[in-house]
């Protein structure tokens, strides 16, 4: 079952839990027999392909279904809320204002809300694309830096701060070959991110003094992708290019190993900027 499908039929069972007479949780195991990722990683891969957080689509969902009940039937607030897996009311009624700007009452009364349909994935290869994507097989290799557990994606420059406090990039770049790697590995959290931003690392000894932590790369097989433009928007973009063009075409899937942005000189917001992704790959 190629990617597509896979995706759909893990969005139909979302679907099934959360239109249940009583909202259900998501179960990991299900996603992962569906999907064939792990909670936390399908949802990242929604999150790039959607541009908003599964847990933000599920959110919408609900509250897109509790309005069609609001104007369908008589069902107390109290009710929907429980439905909908909200203690009270009155954090079921905070929820539904923050996506649809009005009240459930209001909506009631004939208010318009918003309707956020159920998603569905198309397969739509672009011929002559300007992205360059190829496989390419890397050898092993150590990187030395600073990481943070489970943040936001926005939080990343965060972390490359936190790294320059210690050592100036000139200081980092005679560690090893000069190359930087933002690093992103072992996602166990929906939502949020593990992020390591460093370098290539020949002296070992010179990285750990400067209380830098050096992990080690296997040998491994990527999907490579050029980009050009200015970050973050240029990441984003090579992202939906390898989850909906590369991966389906290729017949790719992300192999859960730490994926890297390899970061160029120039500056990094200009629209010619010029970068590249390494996501590993395993065959469907």
């Amino acid at each position: 079952m190629n990617m597509i499908q896979a995706f759909n039929r893990t969005i139909d069972y979302i679907e099934e839990i959360i239109s249940a007479e009583t909202a259900g949780e998501i179960n990991g195991k299900e996603i992962a027999r569906r999907s064939g990722y792990s909670l936390a990683m399908f949802s990242r891969i929604f999150s790039i392909l959607t541009g908003i957080p599964l847990s933000e689509y599920v959110r919408r969902r609900k509250m897109t279904l509790a309005a069609v009940e609001l104007l369908s039937s008589k069902r107390k607030v109290i009710d929907l809320a429980i439905r909908y897996g909200y203690e009270s009311a009155d954090a079921f009624t905070v929820a539904f204002k923050a996506v649809h700007g009005v009240t459930p009452s209001e909506i009631r009364i004939g208010k318009q809300g918003k309707i956020y349909s159920k998603l569905k994935l198309h397969l739509s290869i672009s011929g002559g694309n300007e992205m360059n994507g190829t496989i390419q097989r890397k050898a092993a290799f150590k990187i030395a830096g600073v990481g943070e557990n489970e943040i936001a994606s926005a939080n990343c420059p965060g972390v490359w701060d936190k790294l320059f406090k210690l050592a100036g990039p000139e200081t980092l770049e005679k560690l090893g070959s000069g190359q930087s790697f933002g690093m992103c590995h072992d996602i166990q959290t929906i939502d949020k991110i593990n992020y390591f931003a460093g370098y290539d690392v020949k002296d070992e000894a010179a990285a750990k003094a400067l209380g830098l932590t050096v992990v080690d790369i296997p040998e491994n097989e990527y999907a490579v992708v050029e980009l050009t433009g200015k970050i973050p928007d240029s990441i984003h973009a090579g992202w939906a290019f390898i989850m909906k063009e590369f991966f389906p075409e290729h017949g790719c899937r992300h192999s859960g190993a730490p994926d890297f942005e390899v970061y160029r000189e120039g500056d990094m917001y200009s629209d010619d900027y010029r970068m590249e992704l390494w996501v590993p790959i395993k065959k469907e």
